[in-house]
């Protein structure tokens, strides 16, 4: 394993939770239809990040507001906040994944989801 790879998983379990925290928040200012709840959008965002990823960041603070709006604030305020710790170092998200990086993604994920869960009992 070369120096680089450790980064790289690193930036794909930031990723996995940057995707969790987005789709919360499109949840809480949507409904459970959201677009990054649909079937496969996960495995697409996985392999890549980047594209899947790109208008949901551009309209987060919209969810924001519209979660606010419906009533969420107490929990999406939080996840909100949450975002900048795990956007890459770069601060840009990563086009594409390799597969040996997508199960951090996924680690990534369901870690943060629990996360979610645990402080925010309604948003199972």
């Amino acid at each position: 394993m070369t120096s680089a790879q450790p980064v790289r998983h690193a930036e794909a379990y930031r990723c996995g939770r940057l995707f969790t925290a987005v789709a919360a928040l499109q949840r809480l200012a949507q409904n459970e239809h959201h677009g990054l709840g649909q079937p496969g959008v996960a495995e697409k965002a996985a392999a890549r990040p980047e594209p899947v990823l790109r208008e949901p960041l551009r309209e987060i603070v919209h969810y924001l507001v519209q979660a606010r709006i419906r009533g969420h604030g107490a929990a999406a305020d939080p996840v909100f906040r949450s975002l900048t710790d795990f956007l890459p170092p770069a601060k840009a998200v990563p086009t594409s994944l390799h597969p040996d990086e997508r199960p951090d993604f996924h680690r990534g994920r369901e870690e943060q989801a629990a996360l979610i869960t645990k402080e925010h009992p309604p948003l199972r």
